[in-house]
Order: structure tokens, then sequence, then C-alpha cells
């Protein structure tokens, strides 16, 4: 039975993953109470990285709400945010194919509505990527605002970058946030980008601490050197090694193209000879520049993001940093799995800079 604190404001997390929404909603003051995902590797790491969170790993579609509240001793509790992310395939811009209506990942917005509708919290939060504003020329998002206007809320559609909160990483993220009191939401002022402070970059995130790689790489490691830059000191904490330093091991084709690509090229600087690549997006084969923030890290593998000065693509714990998770975060699973979780995950101190505002909602 979890023990639920007065202390927090009690939270849910729907579609959770592997916790970065959650990560961030807790360092900004909240409790998350419960959260509910299908994946059974992303439960896994969500379980492992937050103890005193109820997590329900089912299918939410069949999932009561009655249910979720009493298997996480949340009957007759105040509950003030409802928050998660809805399965963004649906609606991401590098998924052209199933950016549908009907497309049966972007029904799963609807047991989101359902939660908030039988709960009713003072505050709900539901973040997606770029895309989902656009789907249906934007229909989907003017639904969304009729129906929870219909239930008392009012709403505020707002985008921002991860970068401008101190994540390594030019990320942009929808969030719509509902509230039932007079008040807005005000969007998180930015910390990071021009004329305030720089934007933290790969090198600051990545390099020099971590000890080099050949792929696969191994799941516990020792720290190459002390941190060596302000950000490092941050994500490392008091830990003492590290997890999750592994990467995809690719064939000799593969690994030469990789070779091939300078600091800041994609598949367009391979030579015509190895350029049998089918996916060519401009994240493809990608180098990233070590002297600004990354570029969005989706799925690492499928795109072959390429580390600044090694011929491999990002290792696990790599990727976690630049979507700000600490160190001391594990992720449980096969490899493909974990490079799904971290890339679709919400980085967490742009969560935290959401939550904070939020809470003075609440105040």
């Amino acid at each position: 039975m979890q023990r639920i604190s007065n202390k927090r404001p009690i939270a849910i997390d729907l579609f959770c993953g592997a916790g970065g929404l959650s990560s961030g909603l807790e360092a900004a003051g909240f409790q998350i109470a419960a959260a509910v995902d299908f994946d059974s590797k992303a439960c896994l790491t969500y379980s492992q990285n937050h103890r005193k969170t109820k997590i329900l790993c089912e299918d939410i579609s069949k999932l009561k709400v009655g249910d979720v509240l009493s298997q996480a001793d949340l009957l007759g509790k105040d509950i003030s945010l409802i928050a998660g992310g809805p399965p963004c395939q649906g609606f991401s811009m590098a998924n052209g194919k199933t950016r549908t209506r009907k497309n049966p990942k972007n029904r799963m917005v609807n047991h989101f509505v359902r939660f908030v509708r039988e709960i009713r919290p003072p505050l709900f939060l539901m973040e997606n990527v770029l895309g989902f504003k656009s789907i249906a020329q934007g229909k989907v998002v003017q639904s969304l605002r009729v129906r929870f206007s219909q239930l008392g809320y009012k709403i505020k559609l707002v985008t921002l970058n991860a970068a401008s909160y101190g994540v390594p990483q030019h990320r942009l993220r929808v969030f719509l946030i509902g509230s039932k009191n007079s008040e807005k939401f005000q969007e998180p002022p930015p910390c990071f980008g021009v004329n305030i402070k720089p934007f933290v970059t790969v090198r600051e995130a990545i390099i020099g601490d971590l000890p080099s790689l050949i792929p696969p790489g191994s799941h516990v490691s020792n720290y190459a050197v002390p941190p060596s830059t302000a950000y490092q000191s941050k994500i490392r904490g008091r830990a003492k090694k590290f997890y999750n330093h592994i990467a995809t091991k690719n064939g000799e084709v593969v690994h030469k193209r990789k070779s091939l690509v300078p600091v800041g090229g994609n598949w367009k600087d391979v030579p015509k000879e190895f350029c049998d690549i089918k996916v060519q997006y401009s994240a493809t084969y990608k180098r990233l520049n070590p002297d600004e923030p990354s570029i969005t890290v989706s799925n690492f593998r499928k795109s072959m993001i390429i580390h600044p000065f090694e011929n491999r693509g990002l290792s696990v714990r790599e990727a976690a940093r630049l979507q700000s998770f600490p160190d001391s975060y594990v992720f449980c699973g096969g490899i493909s799995s974990m490079q799904q979780q971290v890339g679709d995950a919400v980085p967490p101190l742009l969560a935290k800079a959401v939550g904070k505002q939020l809470l003075v909602m609440l105040s």
C-alpha cells in the first residue's frame, strides 16, 4: 500500500513510459502517487527508479479510473494533477504514414480525457510532439479544447524548447494545460538562450568524464575522470559509477559510413559507393556538433545519430544525459527497448520547469 503525504500535491502520470515526466514533476514538488503504462520494459525502468509510486503496467483502455485510485490508495484523496503523454507515434512529424486521425494510437487521448472527466483535478498536463498541433489541420487540438472547456477547464497550449531549460538538446514539445482556476498557465521563463545564458552543449554533457566505448559496451561502468563541467557535476550527483553505457554494434559497412561523416554532417556526406541509405532525413547519420546542443534525440539508433568523436552511435547513457536524466537513473530491458525508452521520454529538466509553474497555480 502506498503512503500518501499531504505535504506535496498528488499527481497521476498516465502513459508514464520510463518516467521522464514523473521525474521532473517530482523535482518540482509533486508526489506521483500512481503511474500507468502498457510497455512492460518501460514499467520495469519506472519501478526501478520510482519506488514510492504505484505503477500499473496495464492497457489503459481496459482500466477503470476507480481501480487505479483503489490500487494506489487514492480513494477520497485530493488529486491535484493528472499528467501524461498519450503515445505520440500517430502525431510524430517523422512518421508521415501514421499521421492521421484514424491511427489507433491517437485514440489513447480519449482515455486521458476520461481520467480528467472522472477525477476532475484542478490541473491537467498533456504532453506531446510538435506534430500534435497540426494533425488533421489542427482539428484534434480544437476538439480537445472544446471537450475540456465543457468540463470547466481554461486551456493553454504552449510549445517549449527543452534547450531553454538546461537540457543539452533542441527538442520542441507541446503542452496542453488545463486549469479550473481563473488563472491560466504561464510559460516558464527560459533560463538558457540568446542574450540569457549559453545553451548547454553536447561537449558539456557527454565528453570528458565518460570512457571511450567499443560497442556493445558495459551495463555498469566507472567514470574515466572527475566531472569537467557544471552539467556533468549536476548529472552525476554523488554517483560513484554509472549504468547503461552500451551502444549498438554495427556491421562493417555501417561503421564505414559513420567514419566518413564529419562533425555536423549527415548522410549527404557519405560517398555514393557507400550510400545505400533508405531513410534520408536530416538526422540520418548525423554526427553531433560537440559545441552545440544535440539535435532531437528520438530513436537515436534508427536515425543513426553519431558520437561527435567516435565512429559509433550514442550509448544509452549518453542519450540519457542529452535528455537530462541523472546518471543514477537505470534503464531496463534489451538495448533496443532502452533506446526507445530514452528517445520517447520527456526531458526531466523540461518537465521540472513546467511543474514549477503548475505549483504556482496551486498556491
